[in-house]
């Protein structure tokens, strides 16, 4: 198991430019996600990741990377009788959902989607 980890270690070692470090301005968004939607943590007794995708996801779109704005790949359905799903608090961000159906579609690696992804919103 241990040299397991040391592989894995070094894998995200070499690749440290692919990962982004959380700073102030993301951790106090996971925050207010995680306060605001407590149920997006539901039955877990710390903050998930999907407050922290969802304020990566943000922090992107604020700081305007060159190309296409963030979106998240959640297979999570969009309920509006359920406002703490992913695609509900995304919106309430102006963050972009779609799943990966949609993703491979709009990436040109699958000339249609598999099944409806409805439109990325955000």
């Amino acid at each position: 198991m241990a040299a397991r980890q040391d592989d894995l270690l070094s894998w995200v070692d070499d690749r440290a430019r692919i990962f982004f470090k959380p700073d102030r301005e993301m951790l106090d968004l996971v925050a207010q996600i995680n306060d605001r939607f407590p149920l997006l943590n539901k039955n877990k007794s710390e903050i998930g990741a999907d407050p922290h995708v969802i304020a990566l996801a943000v922090v992107l779109r604020k700081r305007g990377l060159p190309g296409r704005a963030p979106v998240v790949v959640t297979e999570e359905a969009d309920h509006p009788d359920r406002p703490t799903k992913i695609p509900s608090v995304e919106r309430r961000y102006g963050v972009s959902c779609i799943n990966m159906d949609g993703l491979l579609w709009r990436e040109g690696l699958r000339r249609r989607p598999l099944r409806e992804f409805g439109p990325v919103h955000g």
